[in-house]
C-alpha cells in the first residue's frame, strides 16, 4: 500500500534524525553501502563532490494548480462528450540563475517572450525534486539533504505560496528551514516568518535593498541574552542587477 504524504515525511524525519538500529537489516545495508567507490572517499573529497552536484543558484518553490484538458478526438460513447486527462499540479520547485528574477515583470523578460508566455515555460519546467543524492541510501541522506537549502538561495514564486509551504501545509520539517541561508523575497519578512526560518544570514529584496543578520550578545552577566539585529543597506551596483 503506498504511503501517504505525512508518513513519508515523518520517514524522512526519522532518517535523518538515526541511525539503523544496531544488527536490523538496515543495519547490515548501511555496512553494505560504506564500501561503495563514493562513500569509500575522505569526507572532505565528498562533500566537495557534493557542492558541486548539488550548488545550483536558486531554487523557487513555485506551486500549480491540477488542471482538465480536453483529449483531442477523444469521445466518451457512452455521453458523447469529450474525454479529459488531468495534468499534474502541486508544489514543485524551479532551478534558477543566482542572480535571475525571481519575479520577472517586462523589463526584466528576454528572448522576446510575454509574462504569459515566460510563465508558461516555467510552469513546464517545473521538478518535484532537487537531488537524486538523498533517496540512494541512508549515508547519502545524512550527509546530503540539507545541503539544497545551505549551498543555494532560495526564493517563492509568491507570499502565498511561502505562507502555504512553510505555514500552512508545513512541508518543511525544521532542521531543514533552518538550513536556508539566504532567502530571496518580495516583502519584508514578518516576525513569525523570521522564527521560522531561524538560520536566514541574508535577505535579498527587489529594489536592491540587502539585510544582513548579526547576533548581538547583550547583558552578558546575566545569562547572556542575544538580540537579533538586521543591518540594510544597498547592493553595488554591479552585484545588484536585476533587484532594481
Amino acid at each position: 500500500m503506498p504511503l501517504n504524504k505525512s508518513r513519508q515525511r515523518k520517514i524522512r524525519n526519522k532518517l535523518h534524525k538515526s541511525l539503523p538500529i544496531q544488527g536490523s537489516r538496515e543495519s547490515e545495508i548501511w555496512t553494505q553501502n560504506t564500501q561503495s567507490p563514493l562513500l569509500r572517499l575522505p569526507p572532505e573529497l565528498r562533500n566537495r563532490i557534493y557542492e558541486l552536484v548539488l550548488s545550483v543558484g536558486q531554487i523557487q518553490v513555485i506551486f500549480k494548480k491540477y488542471q482538465f484538458r480536453a483529449i483531442n478526438n477523444g469521445m466518451n460513447t457512452n455521453t458523447h462528450r469529450p474525454l479529459y486527462e488531468t495534468l499534474p499540479g502541486g508544489f514543485g520547485c524551479l532551478i534558477l540563475d543566482r542572480e535571475e528574477h525571481p519575479w520577472p515583470t517586462g523589463a526584466h523578460l528576454h528572448k522576446g517572450l510575454s509574462p504569459t508566455e515566460r510563465e508558461k515555460t516555467w510552469c513546464n519546467s517545473w521538478s518535484r525534486g532537487m537531488t537524486l543524492l538523498s533517496p540512494v541510501c541512508r549515508q547519502l541522506y545524512h550527509e546530503t539533504v540539507l545541503l539544497p537549502y545551505r549551498l543555494n538561495a532560495w526564493s517563492f514564486r509568491s507570499m502565498a505560496v511561502m505562507d502555504r509551504y512553510l505555514v500552512k501545509e508545513r512541508r518543511l520539517p525544521k532542521s531543514h528551514r533552518e538550513a536556508i541561508r539566504v532567502l530571496y523575497s518580495q516583502c519584508v519578512l514578518t516576525d513569525a516568518m523570521e522564527k521560522l526560518l531561524g538560520g536566514l544570514e541574508v535577505v535579498r529584496l527587489v529594489g536592491g535593498v540587502r539585510m544582513t543578520k548579526r547576533v548581538v550578545e547583550v547583558d552578558g552577566d546575566h545569562g547572556g541574552k542575544k538580540v537579533v539585529y538586521w543591518d540594510i543597506n544597498r547592493d553595488s551596483l554591479n552585484s545588484r542587477k536585476w533587484w532594481e
